[in-house]
């Protein structure tokens, strides 16, 4: 197994973590429905959390370790900029993608970040990581140590790498104009939920590939290839496996009226289609770097469950304004982590 190596590159060992946040829990601020009677005190409530991922997630592998079906996560991707939002209606930070150049300590915080998530996804859980050129080729590497060392399945790894190509974005006179991000599915077993179907393009009437279009009576199409001895009918309505490269969703604009005020937000589309893709209804879809609220509220739409964290005040704010907005939006409850007061015995 290829390993990446920094200085300062330092084991991430879970039971230390888990010693250091014994005295640590989460808290509920706020629930929603406000008035929320009807639920059972052990019923589930999905879970925004004000906190960072090294308080938060420790915390959470206590309670549901290898519990989670889908983990996105689309962190910093090491700008050195600061990116600002517009909650209440005035300018104020959204977070600080800046590291000193230091590209050690970005890669520990990445490392740290991928050992945590591992821990929470489940054996038959899917992992998609979200970065650009500055950083995915050692994400990859670190994903690939991090997922080696911590297999206990066979088939657990690396499955796609998905670009994602968007017309935003300015014309380098110096390179090729950079106008995709990299989005690197790893699975924790050969046995993960995977639907493409939901999301594959209808194969329709175009000619593809040497296909020979048939045309029935009633002028319904169908597509035959002779491939390996044998002969493949295809209906013209039936999906078409999905292919890596996701050129049909488009960035952004700034007056979209999706954006709610924070940086780097990504449209509704790119996560509801990895959500349908690798999720069933009722799975626990997990974000902790959730921003703008894109995550949670794809998941609340589709019916999964969900839990969304993020250190940024602004974006839980952001996040729990767009959740309310959510038609017919089940139970959460708004958290943040606190010091348990010490017991002492008499």
């Amino acid at each position: 197994m290829a390993e990446l190596v920094w200085i300062g590159k330092n084991k991430f060992n879970l039971d230390d973590q888990f010693q250091q946040l014994l005295s640590r829990q989460l808290f509920t601020v706020r629930s929603y429905p406000l008035q929320d009677t009807h639920s059972p005190a052990d019923a589930w409530h999905n879970r925004l959390i004000l906190g960072d991922k090294n308080d938060a997630l420790p915390i959470l592998l206590r309670e549901l370790g290898s519990a989670v079906n889908l983990i996105y996560i689309d962190p910093p991707f090491m700008t050195e900029r600061d990116f600002m939002g517009s909650g209440a209606g005035s300018p104020q930070l959204a977070y600080s993608d800046k590291w000193g150049h230091d590209l050690d300590t970005y890669l520990q915080w990445l490392y740290e970040t991928f050992t945590l998530l591992h821990a929470l996804l489940a054996e038959h859980g899917s992992l998609y990581v979200h970065l650009d050129w500055r950083a995915i080729h050692y994400a990859k590497v670190i994903l690939d140590e991090v997922f080696a060392s911590g297999a206990k399945a066979e088939g657990a790894g690396f499955k796609s790498e998905i670009i994602w190509h968007y017309q935003s974005g300015g014309r380098s006179q110096h390179c090729y104009a950079r106008k995709h991000d990299t989005i690197l599915l790893y699975t924790k077993s050969a046995h993960y939920c995977f639907h493409g179907d939901r999301i594959g393009e209808r194969r329709g009437a175009q000619k593809r590939n040497h296909m020979r279009k048939r045309v029935q009576a009633d002028g319904h199409v169908t597509w035959t290839i002779r491939s390996g001895g044998r002969v493949y009918t295809y209906d013209e309505d039936a999906p078409m496996t999905p292919s890596d490269v996701w050129s049909d969703i488009s960035h952004l604009h700034q007056k979209d009226p999706q954006r709610n005020g924070y940086a780097t937000q990504k449209p509704a589309a790119l996560l509801e289609r990895i959500i349908l893709a690798s999720s069933d209804e009722d799975d626990l879809v997990l974000d902790c770097c959730c921003g703008s609220g894109v995550t949670p509220a794809a998941a609340e739409r589709l019916r999964r469950r969900w839990i969304a964290c993020d250190q940024s005040r602004l974006a839980i704010q952001l996040t729990e304004e767009r959740l309310q907005g959510c038609e017919d939006i089940r139970p959460f409850v708004v958290q943040k982590i606190q010091e348990v007061p010490e017991t002492r015995l008499p």
